[in-house]
C-alpha cells in the first residue's frame, strides 16, 4: 500500500445494475479524485481495489471509498485535519447502521440539518454527503420516506437535487441504472471533469428542469378556473431598473400557467413612481423579456389608465367610502397601529372633494395630504385599515405622461383596477404581497369590477451572498461601485447573460423550483452548476496560456511548424475540427512548470509524452526556459501532470481573462444592515494570456472551454492584436472571502522565493 503511483488503481465491481450491493460510494469517490480504471465484472461479491504495481488489494465498498479520498487529498474528501475527518467518520457510522424502522425519524433530522448548511461537513462535498446519497439513491425505502413527506423536506431535496448535478455523481448513477448508449461500467476511466458524452441534439431535447433534479411543484397554489385556452397572466414590472434574477423567476412561473394551458401573458409596466422610472428601464425591460423567450400578447402601462382609476378614487369619495387625509406620516402611522381613527375621517362630501382637488393641482396643501378608504379602523388585519390610495408627486415629471397628473395612485389600489379590466384570470405575485390579498378582493368588491382575477402568490428567489434589492442594486449602481447595471457582479439578467448564464438554465432552475410558497434560500452554486450541465458537451476546447510563459524546446521535435487539424472537442467529433500549430518550440504556464523536475515525464496535451531533460531557472527559482524531448512512445497514464501548451510559431492573440466574485460579505443582509459594512472590496480578477488562433471565429456571448481553466464567455470581441475579453463562467459557488474559484492569483502551492538580504541584493545590483 506504500505505493504512490498514480493512475495504477482499478476498482472491480459486480455491474448487475438496480442492486442496493451496487457500490455506489467508492465509484463516485473514485469518479471524484480521479486515476481510477472502473472494471465491471458480473458474480464480485464485494468492492475489489487492486494497486497496480504491487500485489496488495482492498476490498468492501466502504474501505475502498475510505482509501480512495484519503490517496488524492486534493479535494478534501476526508478532510483537511483530524476533527474534521473524525466528523465525517461519525457521519459514515451512523448512516451505515440505520434501520429501515428510523428512516422516516432520520431524514426528517436531516432536513432540519441541512436548513442552514449546503453539505453535511464544513464547506465542501466529503465522504459523508457520497455516503448518504448513495444510500438514498440505492434503498428504497428512503425512497419512498422522501416521496410521502414531500415539500416537508424542501432543504433535503436541494441538497440532493445538487449533487444529482454534479458529474461525477450522474456518471455513477448513469453506471448504476445500465442506461444504454450510455457510459458503461466495463471500460470507463474516471478523471475529474469526465462528463457522459451527448450530441448537442440529445441536450436540446433534454428538458430544462432535469438538470436541476427535482421538477418543480406548481400544483401546490391549488388554482381554480386553470381552463385551456381561458387563462390570462400578467408579469407587472416597475420600470425602475433593470430586470434580475428575481423578476426572471415571476416572469417565468407566470409564462408557464400561460404556455401550460394555452392562454396569453400581458407585460404591463406598473410605472406609478415618476422619481424612480425611466423610459430607459422600459426599453431593457422589454428586451430581457423577449430574450427570456416570453411572447406576450401585448405590452400595455399602468399610467394609460391613470384617468380611469382617478375617476374611480373620485367616486369613492362622492360613495363616502374615501376621504383625503393630511395628518402627518408619522402619526398616520402610529394611528393606524393602534387603530385610531383620524381627525379627517368624517369629513363631508364636499370637504374631501375640495381637498382631493388640491391633490390634483399638486398644490403646496395637496402635497400633505393622502387619499385613503373609509374601512374599518378597528379591523384585524391591518390592511384594512384606511389603507391609502393616492398621493402627491410633484418632484419629477413622469416619463409618459409628462407634467399632466400630480398625484398617483399606489400599486395596492392600481393593481386590481388594471387586472380587473385587462381581463387577468390569475394574478400570480410573489409572497411579499400576502397580506395584501384580500384587501385587492375588497378593492374589486367596492369597486364593482366586473371581473374578479384568482390572486395567489409563491415564494420570493433569494440567494445567498445576493441582494436582490432594487433600491439597494441602485445604490451599487449610482456609487460606482459596479459599471452599470449590466455588471457581471449584479444578479440582473444582463449581468448574467455576460457572465455566460444560458437562458434556458435560468427557466430550468426557476421550473425546478416550482410556484410553492416555501421561502428558502437559494445556493448560487446551484443554479451555475445546471448550468455547467448543459453547456460542457456542446462547447468546443481550446488553449489559452498566461502571459510570460516558460519556452519548452524540445530537440526533436518538428523544425517546420506543422498544421494539424484535431477534433473541437475529442467526445463529439460532430463539432468539427480546429488547425492546432506543432512545433520544437511550446509556450507552457509558469505555474505548471514551477513543479516540473529534470528527467521528468509529461504528457503535452492533444499531442504526446515528452521528457524533461534541463530547466533554467531565475533566481527565486522561477523557470524561464526548458529543453526536452518527444517521446511519444510514452504512456500518457504513467504521467502524473497532463499539462496544455501553445507553439511558439502560432499567431499568438491577447486575451483578457476576467472573473468575478461576489459583492457582498454577509450571507444575508438583516433589515438595518448598511451596505457598506459588508462590501467585498476585492471583487475583480484579472488574468492576461495568450490564445491559441481559433478564437479568432467567435463572436460575442459564444461559450468555449479553455483546458484546464474553465468555460468562457466571451464578453468582448478583439483582433490579432487588440485583446479579446473573456468572463470566467461559474460552476460552483463563490466563496465570499475575496478569492476567485478561478486561479488567477498567485499560486499557493509553487515554492515561495527565498528572501534575500538588502545587503546582498544592493551588491548584486551593483
Amino acid at each position: 500500500m506504500a505505493n504512490k503511483q498514480k493512475d495504477h488503481s482499478i476498482l472491480r465491481f459486480d455491474d448487475t445494475p438496480l442492486t442496493a450491493k451496487f457500490p455506489l460510494l467508492s465509484i463516485i469517490t473514485s469518479k471524484i479524485v480521479g486515476g481510477v480504471k472502473l472494471v465491471g465484472r458480473k458474480g464480485l461479491e464485494n468492492t475489489e481495489l487492486n494497486i497496480v504495481g504491487t500485489t496488495d488489494s482492498l476490498q468492501g465498498n466502504y474501505v475502498c471509498a475510505k482509501y480512495l479520498a484519503r490517496h488524492n487529498p486534493t479535494f478534501s474528501l476526508y478532510g483537511n485535519d483530524a476533527f474534521t475527518s473524525s466528523k465525517i467518520d461519525q457521519w459514515i457510522e451512523k448512516i451505515a447502521h440505520i434501520s429501515t424502522e428510523q428512516i422516516g425519524n432520520f431524514i426528517t433530522e436531516l432536513n432540519d440539518y441541512l436548513q442552514l448548511r449546503t453539505f453535511l461537513v464544513n464547506f465542501n462535498i466529503t465522504l459523508a454527503d457520497i455516503t448518504l446519497f448513495s444510500k438514498i439513491t440505492l434503498v428504497k425505502e428512503y425512497a419512498e420516506e422522501m416521496t410521502k413527506k414531500g415539500k416537508t423536506i424542501p432543504h433535503l431535496k436541494r441538497w440532493y437535487s445538487y449533487l444529482q448535478t454534479q458529474t461525477a455523481f450522474a456518471e455513477s448513477e448513469v453506471l448504476y441504472h445500465g442506461s444504454k448508449g450510455k457510459t458503461t461500467a466495463s471500460t470507463t476511466t474516471s478523471t475529474t471533469t469526465a462528463a457522459t458524452t451527448k450530441s448537442s441534439t440529445e441536450e436540446e431535447k433534454k428538458p430544462e428542469s432535469n438538470a436541476f433534479g427535482w421538477n418543480g411543484n406548481f400544483e401546490s397554489l391549488n388554482l381554480p378556473g386553470l381552463i385551456k385556452g381561458k387563462v390570462v397572466t400578467r408579469f407587472p414590472p416597475e420600470p425602475s431598473g433593470y430586470m434580475h434574477v428575481g423578476h426572471c423567476k415571476a416572469a417565468i412561473i407566470n409564462n408557464f400557467y400561460k404556455e401550460t394551458y394555452e392562454g396569453k401573458i400581458i407585460l404591463r409596466f406598473d410605472d406609478t413612481n415618476p422619481e424612480k422610472e425611466k423610459q430607459e428601464y422600459v426599453d431593457n425591460l422589454t428586451e430581457d423579456i423577449q430574450k427570456l423567450g416570453i411572447k406576450y400578447e401585448k405590452i400595455t402601462y399602468t399610467s394609460d389608465y391613470f384617468q380611469l382609476i382617478m375617476d374611480k378614487a373620485t367616486q369613492m369619495i362622492v360613495d363616502g367610502i374615501a376621504y383625503v387625509d393630511d395628518t402627518p406620516k408619522e402619526k398616520m402611522s402610529e394611528e393606524k397601529g393602534l387603530g385610531i381613527e383620524s381627525v379627517h375621517r368624517n369629513n363631508s362630501v364636499e370637504k374631501n372633494l375640495k381637498m382631493w382637488e388640491e391633490m390634483k393641482n399638486g398644490t403646496e396643501a395637496g402635497q400633505k395630504c393622502v387619499l385613503r378608504a373609509k374601512w374599518d379602523m378597528q379591523h384585524l388585519d391591518k390592511a384594512f385599515r384606511d389603507p391609502p390610495l393616492y398621493r402627491c408627486n410633484v418632484k419629477a415629471p413622469h416619463y409618459r405622461t409628462g407634467s399632466k397628473f400630480k398625484c398617483y395612485p399606489l400599486y395596492d389600489f392600481a393593481c386590481p383596477i388594471v387586472d380587473s379590466i385587462e381581463g387577468i384570470t390569475h394574478a400570480l405575485r410573489s409572497n411579499e404581497y400576502h397580506n395584501k390579498i384580500d384587501q385587492y378582493n375588497e378593492f374589486i368588491r367596492v369597486l364593482k369590477l366586473d371581473n374578479k382575477p384568482v390572486v395567489s402568490d409563491y415564494s420570493r428567489l433569494a440567494f445567498d451572498y445576493t441582494v436582490l434589492s432594487k433600491r439597494k442594486l441602485q445604490e451599487f449602481v449610482e456609487q460606482g461601485l459596479v459599471d452599470g447595471w449590466f455588471d457581471p457582479r449584479l444578479p440582473t439578467l444582463q449581468g448574467m447573460l455576460r457572465r455566460g448564464i444560458l437562458v434556458q438554465a435560468l427557466r430550468g432552475f426557476v421550473l425546478s423550483l416550482g410556484a410553492t410558497a416555501a421561502v428558502t434560500s437559494n445556493d448560487m452554486g446551484r443554479l451555475w452548476g445546471g448550468n455547467k450541465k448543459l453547456i460542457e458537451n456542446v462547447v468546443p476546447r481550446y488553449t489559452a496560456v498566461a502571459k510570460g510563459a516558460v519556452e519548452f524546446t524540445l530537440t526533436n521535435g518538428p523544425e517546420k511548424p506543422e498544421v494539424r487539424e484535431i477534433f473541437k472537442y475529442n467526445k463529439d467529433p460532430s463539432m468539427g475540427n480546429k488547425p492546432v500549430t506543432y512545433s520544437n518550440k511550446l509556450l507552457m504556464e509558469v505555474d505548471d512548470c514551477r513543479h516540473i523536475k529534470e528527467g521528468e515525464e509529461i504528457t503535452l496535451m492533444n499531442w504526446g509524452n515528452a521528457i524533461v531533460k534541463t530547466i533554467k531557472r531565475s533566481e527565486d527559482g522561477t523557470p524561464i526556459s526548458m529543453e526536452g524531448v518527444l517521446h511519444l512512445e510514452g504512456d500518457f497514464k504513467k504521467t502524473e501532470k497532463k499539462l496544455t501548451w501553445l507553439s511558439s510559431h502560432a499567431k499568438q492573440i491577447p486575451v483578457i481573462l476576467t472573473d468575478y466574485d461576489y459583492i457582498i460579505t454577509k450571507k444575508k443582509l438583516d433589515k438595518g444592515d448598511e451596505i457598506k459594512n459588508f462590501m467585498n472590496k476585492n471583487t475583480k480578477f484579472v488574468l492576461d494570456a495568450i490564445a491559441d488562433e481559433n478564437i479568432l471565429t467567435l463572436k460575442r456571448f459564444d461559450k468555449i472551454q479553455f483546458e484546464r481553466r474553465g468555460f468562457f464567455n466571451v464578453d468582448k470581441v478583439g483582433t490579432e492584436t487588440e485583446p479579446w475579453v473573456l468572463i470566467f463562467i461559474p460552476d460552483t459557488v463563490h466563496k465570499p472571502e475575496g478569492q476567485s474559484l478561478y486561479p488567477f492569483k498567485e499560486d499557493k502551492s509553487a515554492p515561495k522565493p527565498k528572501p534575500v538580504a538588502k545587503k546582498e541584493a544592493a551588491q548584486k545590483k551593483k
